[in-house]
């Protein structure tokens, strides 16, 4: 294997590893449309309680309308890296747009349809988009948002999600002329993702083409994905798990993408068998909701030809225990993977059984991955280090932080090594199991804390609906242990506290307790730990 030098700085490894040569998306959803013209490529429901409406596009249909959509998008300057602003919903149109304006060598930035001005204005300010997308329902917010950020944008309106008239529904957005679109390249940033923000402020990841792809190959040939899949998706178009879990891996096998507009834990189960989804990628927040809400019908709950879900983080032994009773038929697959890391890096194998404590082993098409001390150190077999991921830039890790160079060497080294910031150890089979993220690791009187591990096992406690974890720095003990609940009922901080000292012993005994009508959380449902504090 030999080394060069890429065009972004990065160690490019010239070997025959590379599966995602110079593809782009389009050239995905054009292979697609030839070898599978008539087959599903979206499903659709709409109203998640009419499954009798659902629409079907194919592959032929599909890429029809990413090409028309491409040729009306050039006429408005979609092209040469420029940003576009994408604020919609789950939708065939969502994705047809995404598609499209990628591979016009345009840059998508799906942000959060339901965000407000402020958080609207810091994204258009952040990129300087030359078109914002929006729907009725949000238009207000946007163009209140354009007007405070003071930049100059085209804004169109979507009214109409479903495709059903696909271009005459979109104001603003004139008929195009018989002119081939610009292309992109492989090297081409496609996309740009904000990070989670639990913790720290958010950074924009920028993720190329080959990126994409990357993601999609990986998470097909490690998972056993199928074109005769379906991929479900509910997550929030902006975030990481819908573009890149469960988009990607049907556009290179020429699968199905089962989408809906938002997720509904009453309805998960019921839309995910009414459309025929037989995969899904859940993050545990509201994967625990919909194991709650079956729980709550009291019946036999119906999945239809879901066989497998991939999820991140984890639930607790009683959810499991829930879980398993409802859903035996159902294969559960532990994957771990960061934005900037492209996709999942660890997980388990088609034929192992998901332990519920470990990841798994690093994924084929991983360069490398390592574990080390503070000072970059490999640790021994069985300690706790940080976990590092070796790979290029702009193809199997994140192509940087839009505009933050400072911030991408301090994420991926000289040698292509990837800081994840995460805390794992390694058994002696070579399964890796999570311990928490740097800053969620809290040393208490000399103690090291995974607030990860204590909130899995507050999670079984009968007096609390949900739990979080932070700390507060303290001179005699380092930092305290603030525990966040939101209580159920017969909850009382007494009795809290008695059932953390009797279930998890000393260590898990919190230095306070503050009750929560509800917790700020992301679009995908995690808790901003930090406004919390």
């Amino acid at each position: 294997m030999s080394l060069s030098t890429a065009d972004n700085g990065a160690t490019r490894l010239n070997d025959s590893s590379d599966v995602m040569g110079s593809r782009t998306l389009w050239d995905l959803v054009q292979h697609c449309a030839t070898l599978r013209p008539s087959s599903h490529a979206v499903r659709y429901l709409k109203d998640q309680e009419r499954p009798e409406d659902m629409q079907v596009f194919t592959w032929d249909e599909l890429a029809s309308l990413v090409w028309e959509m491409r040729c009306r998008l050039a006429h408005i300057g979609v092209r040469d890296q420029r940003t576009v602003v994408l604020a919609l919903p789950g939708s065939p149109l969502t994705i047809v747009l995404w598609l499209a304006i990628a591979s016009n060598g345009a840059v998508v930035q799906a942000v959060d349809p339901d965000a407000g001005v402020l958080p609207l204005c810091a994204a258009i300010r952040a990129t300087q988009p030359v078109l914002v997308i929006a729907n009725p329902g949000n238009a207000e917010v946007l163009s209140k948002a354009l007007v405070q950020s003071a930049v100059s944008a085209t804004m169109i309106v979507v009214k109409d999600l479903s495709l059903a008239s696909p271009m005459s529904g979109i104001d603003g957005l004139r008929s195009a002329g018989p002119q081939t679109p610009p292309s992109a390249f492989a090297e081409s940033v496609a996309g740009m993702l904000q990070t989670s923000g639990t913790s720290g402020a958010p950074k924009l990841v920028e993720l190329t083409h080959a990126n994409y792809i990357a993601s999609g190959e990986r998470l097909a040939r490690n998972s056993g994905h199928r074109a005769s899949d379906c991929f479900y998706l509910c997550s929030p178009f902006s975030h990481t798990n819908a573009q890149l879990y469960c988009c990607m891996p049907a556009i290179v096998t020429g699968g199905t993408i089962a989408v809906v507009e938002r997720f509904s834990a009453s309805l998960y189960f019921d839309s995910a068998r009414q459309m025929g989804a037989t995969v899904s990628s859940m993050v545990a927040p509201p994967m625990r909701m919909a194991l709650h809400k079956a729980l709550e019908r009291g019946s036999p709950v119906d999945a239809g030809s879901l066989r497998l879900i991939q999820y991140g983080m984890n639930m607790s032994d009683a959810d499991w225990r829930a879980w398993d009773r409802l859903f035996p038929q159902i294969e559960m697959r532990q994957v771990y993977g960061q934005t900037e890391s492209v996709s999942a890096v660890l997980g388990g194998a088609p034929w192992e059984i998901d332990d519920r404590r470990t990841i798994g082993r690093p994924f084929l098409g991983v360069d490398a991955v390592r574990l080390v001390g503070e000072n970059g150190e490999p640790v021994k077999p069985g300690e706790q280090g940080e976990l590092w991921v070796r790979g290029e830039r702009g193809r199997t890790l994140m192509r940087g932080y839009y505009q933050n160079e400072a911030a991408t060497a301090e994420a991926i080294d000289a040698d292509g090594w990837l800081h994840t910031g995460d805390y794992m150890t390694q058994d002696a089979n070579g399964r890796f199991a999570f311990v928490g993220r740097r800053m969620h690791i809290i040393r208490r009187g000399g103690e090291n804390l995974s607030v990860y591990e204590l909130e899995l096992m507050m999670q079984s406690c009968p007096l609390i609906e949900e739990v979080a974890i932070s700390a507060e720095k303290d001179a005699l003990l380092d930092a305290t242990l603030v525990v966040h609940v939101i209580p159920a009922s017969g909850f009382s901080e007494q009795a809290f506290e008695q059932w953390c000292r009797d279930a998890i012993g000393r260590r898990g005994v919190p230095d306070s307790i503050r009750v929560h009508q509800a917790f700020p959380r992301t679009i995908s449902g995690r808790v901003i730990i930090r406004e919390l504090k």
